[in-house]
Parts: structure tokens; C-alpha cells; sequence
């Protein structure tokens, strides 16, 4: 089972048995993922799903009051599904949060070439391990505004991939994204650098989002 609703604990079949088996297959989906090393998107939804619980657990008696008498057993029956659900999320999250903090770990990140006083928008290299091939991406900071605070934000999008050499080095695969992309005449570029091979769009390119963007504030 690759999804759970937001409402999977009290929507359908009210039965603390039923709700553990699809919570139970759910959870072995996630384990199924992270075995591989694919962190995303699971891990944001276990901890949404545990904030969701969470919230319905400390509202249970603004609930409580608003139900009828005669539906206290139900009430009782979501209360058990939730109590269960609770530590088997968390157990989860921990999970997860190992393996993002490993990941994080192996990311090394640095400037090539003298970095322009505007880094707003630039380039970002991916080399992974070994590997001979370098990835370009182009790279943009935002800002979200809303009344409770202010946001940063980052995207990345996909440009070329050159083969690193001698002759060809991170500072001319900057040169050349110079020559070809004259959008961005004196870009701020970046090397990430991961010491291991990880799942690029599950795990490794969401990580790189993350540190990057604290790497840059």
C-alpha cells in the first residue's frame, strides 16, 4: 500500500483490527523504500500522518463533546486505532531521520571559481561517489510570504550532464554553462560532492535542496 488518506483512521470501517492491517501494510511499504534508501516521498508523509494523530488526540474531547452518547464506543474504537498508530509512526520517523542524517553526511558542498556577490540564482554540480559524470543544475532561491512568518525556498532544474576529466574541470563545465546559458552572464556555481551512491529523486536531490539552502542563509 503506497498511500494512506488523511482521514484512513476514522473513515470506512470502524475496526481496530481492520485499521492495523492497513496501517501495518502501509508501514511495510515505507520499510520496502527505505531498505532501498528511498527516503521521499514516505518520510514527509510519516510525519504528516503523525502530526494528523497527534492533533486528533489532543482535540479528542472538543470531539468527544460533540458527539452524540450512543457513539462513545466508536470514539473509543478511533481512540485504540490512534493509540496504536502513534509510536508505530514515530518508530518510522526515527527510521527515516537516520537515514536523511546519513545522507546528509556524505554531502560535501564548495564554491568553484570566485562566488559573485548575487547568489540568488546560479548553478549547482552533483558528482556522485566515483562517478565521472557531473550533473548541472540550474538553481533558484524564492522567499513565501505569509502572516505568521517568511519562507526560503529553493528549486532545482535539470540542465546537461558533462564527463569530468582533466581537461574538462568543474571550472570549465562552469565555462561552458556560461558560454551556452548567457541568461546568467557571472553565476554563482556550487559543487555538491556525495561520497556515496544514493536514489537521485527520492533521497539524494531533496537532501541537496535542504543543505544547500541552510549552506547558502
Amino acid at each position: 500500500m503506497k498511500k494512506l488518506s488523511n482521514d484512513w483512521f476514522i473513515e470506512g470501517t470502524l475496526d481496530f483490527e481492520y485499521k492495523k492491517y492497513i496501517l501495518l501494510a502501509y508501514l511495510q511499504y515505507v520499510n520496502r523504500e527505505f531498505r532501498q534508501v528511498k527516503l521521499y516521498p514516505s518520510f514527509q508523509e510519516l510525519i504528516h500522518h503523525y502530526n494528523n494523530l497527534a492533533d486528533f488526540q489532543q482535540n479528542r474531547q472538543l470531539l468527544l463533546n460533540q458527539f452524540p452518547t450512543n457513539m462513545s464506543e466508536v470514539l473509543n474504537e478511533i481512540e485504540a486505532i490512534v493509540e496504536y498508530a502513534l509510536p508505530n509512526f514515530k518508530h518510522h520517523i526515527e527510521e527515516g531521520k537516520d537515514i536523511y542524517d546519513f545522507i546528509e553526511q556524505q554531502l560535501t558542498i564548495e564554491p568553484i571559481g570566485i562566488s559573485p556577490l548575487y547568489k540568488k540564482e546560479g548553478y549547482v554540480l552533483i558528482r556522485v561517489n566515483k562517478q565521472k559524470e557531473v550533473s548541472a543544475f540550474e538553481y533558484k532561491i524564492v522567499f513565501f510570504e505569509n502572516i505568521e512568518a517568511n519562507y526560503q525556498g529553493i528549486s532545482l532544474t535539470y540542465i546537461d550532464q558533462f564527463a569530468l576529466s582533466i581537461a574538462n574541470t568543474y571550472e570549465n563545465i562552469k565555462r561552458s554553462l556560461i558560454k551556452t546559458r548567457t541568461q546568467l552572464p557571472n553565476p554563482a556555481t556550487f559543487l555538491v560532492f556525495s561520497g556515496e551512491t544514493f536514489p537521485l529523486e527520492s533521497s539524494l536531490l531533496p537532501i541537496v535542496k535542504r543543505k544547500f539552502l541552510a549552506y547558502m542563509k
